[in-house]
């Protein structure tokens, strides 16, 4: 299975990224990967300045603008794109979010580029399982996965990784449910 877990932080909740990491997958074992951010500066709600950033110590800055960021994100998605099943925790607004403006800055061309059929949010794998949907940290953790990026919460590469151990074992245990 090819799996293509992103993250994403944003400016407040809805706001444009700047920040953005992904970790392609197959069978469990990276293959690709994308990390992107732009400066600090850019950033101006108040709770994501205290949260956020200072968990991208470390985190090169890559592109000057989040349009330029998210552009590079969204080249990267088109590379990979090809029989992956697309996810990220708690998707929603934030990594949907990025698609969709991906996808509305040039929607003539872009309108059917984005993940197909939806992208998988792994809180649901979890509360299928009876699991708290809202962390995959807890779930690694009480399942003894090894996260392979050293980072904390927030930090996207952090969080996409976190994300996909996670989903790969949810659907593990799913698969044996269902056979």
């Amino acid at each position: 299975m090819k799996i293509f877990s992103c993250d994403a932080e944003v400016d407040g909740l809805y706001g444009p990224s700047f920040a953005i990491a992904v970790t392609v997958r197959v069978d469990g074992q990276e293959t690709a990967r994308f990390e992107g951010r732009i400066p600090d500066s850019a950033v101006t709600d108040g709770w994501v300045q205290a949260n956020v950033l200072p968990a991208l110590a470390g985190m090169p800055i890559t592109q000057s603008s989040s349009e330029e960021l998210e552009e590079s994100f969204w080249a990267f998605w088109q590379a990979q794109k090809e029989g992956a099943t697309v996810m990220a925790h708690c998707g929603s607004p934030v990594e949907s979010g990025l698609f969709r403006r991906c996808v509305e800055r040039k929607l003539d061309e872009r309108a059917f580029a984005g993940p197909y059929p939806c992208l998988h949010d792994v809180g649901t794998a979890l509360l299928a399982l009876g699991e708290d949907p809202s962390s995959v940290d807890g779930y690694n953790r009480k399942n003894g996965i090894a996260v392979p990026f050293a980072g904390v919460a927030h930090h996207p590469m952090y969080d996409a990784t976190a994300a996909a151990a996670a989903w790969e074992h949810a659907m593990a245990r799913l698969q044996k449910m269902s056979a």
